[in-house]
């Protein structure tokens, strides 16, 4: 179990931790001189036979982002009030930032009771139960104790070994992040980096990377709550040697991660709630400070509806960073006001979808709506009946493994189109629109070869998205024919129309060679106006009775098989050349330089320096293209 210390500037945080642990966590040069701590300090002990650490954050509300950094949502909370002060404005913005990175178990530590009268302590203690009233510490215990006689410090030690029993292990099958908060070189070791587990774990051997430059790095060894140990797991305080990027290139707000999880985002949606003692509205285009794990960056509110937040209300809103973060959905960031200089509010991250355009569209709105950050099952399925959710984006945002993602589309029995997560009525749906419309198309153009993707796709951006996968999914299934552009029923036959009929009786006989003529020679011989000419030969693709091979020349398709054959026979030899192509198929150079090319575009052949080979099937070669 770690425990964060919270509580306002000289209320006796680090006495504590000393009177429990022995260690003074106040390490800095100026921290001693100065009497106040100003960065994170650790410390360890062992209580009721478990290890246990503590976290001191600094209490002055210039050193705010120190804070934030110390505090993780599995930590538990142990927020101090010296009695001769009472509650201050750190005591409130210190369980404000407690509440908003969604700490669930704590207690309360009455601190100096030396210091004065029994009527104070109680009057205090009415303090702290109006201030605690509503969250998570409400009806929990307030421990008085006095660091300077040690009254009460077995109490306190009592009540953490007591929840540190309670604290179940924590099961997280998710990747790995650590968020960073120190690092530093040991000799004979090397890089050190500390931080709390996130989520995942790590042992020795494992390959992850630094967030902030996707460097790779090895980890070396790892200790936990400050004790060797095989693995760091979610919710512990882990030192990580490692190797490849140097300590200079480690801060404090950079991540340890799974490789395939690495995605800065400079702008994500949060569910943002304002505190209620906030003294102005939030309007859009707030600037603010945004603080997420051990990150620090300045940013602005983009308000999606139009109405400002009042303070106590809560909106899902856009958040703008100026500087990258490595956020993930369900993580919670805390805001401070940028003018000032007190907590704002917090939310939780609910999705990573930058908009590329109209942020407040209805559809925008419904995918927002659909968010449930802190179940990505429920998430999915709401998300897949209304666009096509790209699989491995998804597994990135949601920071799960390929395998716990595998399992939840099969629960939900998802539809998988090249890489894209569809629900089956959505599908459904858009196939029976496909069908209908190709089987009124036939039947009202029984001359047309089919339609375009364009010609068949209607509706919103998601319900093209989705008809274009569903088109792609139906020519793999063998329910669609796709040739030259355009979709048909398998069964479909173009009726040649009178005069492609008429134009293919004038010019088959002409094109029966492996040396057909040029179109300008075709159009001469059958005395017709170039322009005219070139455009109705390209009728006779579409009917599948000749292939266009280049702008200038045309190929029945047998006799362009015929020749397709003869390269493979080459290449059964050895790859050739231009020249011996041309020897053995006794047609002119210019014309094997044609065919040679369009063979390489359709992928049967491939050019290798001055050579070409066979790398695909001649079925390939008789699809005609227009």
């Amino acid at each position: 179990m770690i425990v964060t210390l919270a509580g306002h500037v000289d209320h006796g945080k680090t006495s504590i931790v000393r009177a429990l642990t022995g260690v003074d966590t106040d390490r800095l040069a100026e921290e001693k001189r100065r009497g106040l701590t100003i960065d994170l300090g650790f410390a360890y002990t062992e209580l009721g036979g478990r290890r246990v650490g503590f976290v001191d954050v600094p209490g002055h509300h210039r050193f705010v982002h120190n804070m934030v950094a110390g505090v993780t949502g599995r930590q538990y909370a142990l927020l101090v009030v010296a009695a001769d002060d009472g509650v201050m404005p750190q005591s409130r913005e210190h369980l404000a930032i407690l509440r908003l990175l969604g700490l669930t178990g704590g207690v309360v530590a009455l601190t100096k009771i030396d210091r004065v009268p029994s009527k104070r302590i109680d009057e205090v203690r009415d303090q702290i139960h109006s201030l605690t009233a509503g969250t998570f510490l409400a009806g929990g215990e307030t421990i008085a104790l006095s660091c300077e006689t040690g009254t009460g410090i077995d109490d306190l030690r009592s009540h953490l070994d007591h929840a540190a029993s309670k604290s179940p292990p924590h099961a997280d099958d998710r990747p790995f992040r650590l968020a960073v908060d120190r690092a530093f070189t040991v000799r004979g070791s090397g890089v050190v980096v500390t931080g709390t587990v996130v989520s995942g774990a790590t042992k020795v051997g494992d390959r992850l990377v630094l967030a902030s430059s996707g460097n790779a790095i090895r980890v070396r060894g790892v200790h936990v709550q400050d004790e060797p140990s095989a693995e760091a797991a979610v919710g512990d305080r882990a030192a990580v040697n490692i190797t490849g990027p140097g300590v200079d290139d480690i801060r404090r707000g950079d991540w340890l991660l799974d490789p395939s999880m690495r995605e800065p985002a400079v702008r994500f949606v949060v569910r943002l709630s304002v505190l209620d003692d906030f003294p102005r509205s939030l309007k859009h285009d707030a600037p603010v400070h945004l603080y997420h794990a051990t990150s620090h960056t300045q940013g602005r509110v983009l308000l999606i509806e139009s109405a400002p937040i009042e303070p106590g209300g809560t909106a899902i809103t856009d958040l703008a960073c100026q500087e990258p973060l490595h956020v993930k959905v369900g993580d919670r960031v805390v805001l401070r006001d940028h003018d000032l200089g007190c907590t704002l509010g917090g939310g939780q991250v609910i999705d990573l979808v930058a908009p590329n355009h109209r942020r407040r569209s209805a559809e925008r709105r419904a995918r927002l709506a659909a968010a449930s950050p802190d179940d990505h099952a429920a998430t999915l399925d709401q998300l897949s009946r209304l666009v096509p959710v790209r699989a491995t984006e998804f597994a990135r945002h949601w920071n799960l493994k390929p395998r716990r993602l595998d399992e939840t589309v099969q629960h939900l029995n998802l539809t998988v189109i090249d890489g894209h997560l569809l629900h089956p009525d959505v599908v459904g749906k858009a196939t029976d629109v496909i069908r209908e419309q190709l089987a009124d198309h036939h039947r009202l153009h029984p001359d047309s070869p089919g339609l375009t993707a364009d010609e068949i796709c209607s509706g919103n951006g998601a319900a093209r998205h989705v008809q274009r996968l569903s088109l792609a999914s139906l020519v793999e299934a063998g329910s669609l024919r796709f040739e030259n552009g355009r979709y048909a029923d398998p069964k479909h036959r173009a009726a040649i129309p009178p005069d492609v009929t008429r134009l293919f009786e004038n010019v088959q006989t002409l094109l029966d060679s492996t040396q057909p003529p040029s179109l300008g020679d075709l159009a001469k011989h059958l005395r017709k106006p170039f322009p005219v000419f070139e455009r109705e030969m390209r009728a006779l693709t579409a009917f599948d009775l000749a292939i266009r091979v280049s702008d200038t020349r045309y190929f029945l398709p047998n006799r362009l098989v015929e020749l397709a054959k003869l390269a493979g026979r080459l290449n059964a030899q050895a790859p050739f050349t231009v020249r011996q192509f041309r020897d053995a198929s006794g047609v002119g150079r210019n014309i094997v330089i044609e065919v040679l090319e369009y063979f390489d575009g359709r992928g049967y052949t491939q050019r290798v320096g001055n050579t070409r080979r066979v790398v695909g099937d001649v079925s390939q070669i008789a699809t005609t293209q227009g």
